[in-house]
């Protein structure tokens, strides 16, 4: 008896145990027998690391999973042309899922399996209904770093390359120019000889350390052109000679201002001008006969000396000269005005 009952004993608890695993095998593969659940479609461009039983998060919480994949989708059944891998997932209908909400195939951890994750979702939108459909996107991961960056760095590589292109040219110009009997070369001799002669030149015993020495003695104060021009300032200073001389003149001026005699000279002046040119005049006149007669001595003592023995043998036709000759001859005596002094007045004393 005791044998029976223990044997039914053990097969009850070998019924017990494999009721309790097949039911949380249910539970974990087919959690919809137990808990309600909602059927979602995500559209994907691509869905790439995503496998049937794959987690479905909500803002990093775990609430399903992943039932079946279709790619690529009929092009009349997708919402865009470019959405081609279709996910449907089961969810707890307990989780607040909007209809206004991002989806993303994410990869929470390094080397994890992707999971697809809702989150950002606007409350004020509502709860999605059973069987609605989404568009979803893949979140930039490991995978998608190295493309992205590439675009990011292909305009500064094509920059660095233009670059190094220019300093490669650059720096064949700088071989170029730098080269043995090159113009850079020669350039640095010549300033280098340019900087030799520069310092003999402006040495202690050069000629231009001579030079300045001397200008420097020369517009000193005792210097020739420093007494010079001490000189020149004395000379034109308020006691000078030349301001005493300036001061004479205005004096003088004045005087014949004050006098009426600048009149009387000027006219003086122009009466001895006028007699001086007639008297030159006359003087010309004569000069021009006396020059005929030794034309004609010299002619005669030249042809007939003899003449000069018997001078009446020959004669000499008188010519009379020019009433305007005569009359230029004598000169007028014209009256020179006089300026007339200043008579002062004697004052008698009493």
């Amino acid at each position: 008896m005791n044998i029976v009952s223990n044997e039914i004993r053990t097969g009850l608890l070998v019924v017990l145990s494999l009721a309790a695993l097949v039911g949380v095998l249910i539970y974990l593969g087919a959690p919809g027998v137990f808990i309600p659940q909602k059927k979602f479609r995500i559209y994907f461009e691509n869905a790439a690391g995503i496998k049937p039983g794959a987690q479905v998060l909500l803002a990093g919480r775990k609430i399903g999973q992943v039932r079946q994949l279709f790619s690529p989708v009929l092009e009349k059944e997708r919402p865009d042309p470019k959405l081609e891998t279709l996910i449907e997932v089961e969810v707890n209908a307990s989780a607040k899922i909007f209809n206004k909400v991002r989806v993303q195939i994410t990869q929470p951890t390094l080397l994890g399996e992707s999971v697809i994750d809702f989150s950002s979702g606007d409350e004020s939108s509502g709860v999605a209904s059973d069987g609605k459909h989404f568009i979803g996107e893949r979140a930039i991961g490991l995978s998608d770093l190295a493309p992205t960056v590439m675009e990011k760095l292909d305009p500064v590589l094509a920059k660095l390359t233009e670059t190094l292109g220019s300093l490669q040219k650059t720096s064949d110009n700088l071989a170029k120019i730098t080269s043995e009997g090159a113009d850079l070369p020669e350039a640095f001799a010549e300033f280098k000889q340019f900087g030799i002669n520069l310092n003999e030149l402006s040495g202690y015993d050069s000629s231009l350390r001579h030079s300045l020495q001397n200008i420097e003695t020369l517009t000193s104060d005792n210097g020739k052109l420093g007494q010079s021009l001490n000189h020149l300032a004395e000379m034109t200073g308020p006691d000078g000679s030349l301001s005493k001389t300036f001061k004479n003149t205005e004096k003088f001026t004045n005087e014949l201002t004050a006098n009426n005699d600048a009149s009387a000279i000027m006219h003086n002046f122009r009466s001895a001008s006028e007699n001086l040119n007639s008297t030159l005049t006359h003087i010309g006149q004569q000069f021009s006969t006396i020059g005929g007669n030794l034309e004609q001595a010299s002619d005669t003592v030249k042809h007939q000396p003899w003449r000069l023995i018997w001078p009446t043998t020959k004669k000499y036709p008188e010519t009379p000269a020019p009433a305007a000759a005569r009359s230029a001859a004598t000169p007028k005596a014209m009256p020179i005005p006089r300026a007339t002094p200043a008579v002062k007045k004697k004052t008698r004393s009493s």
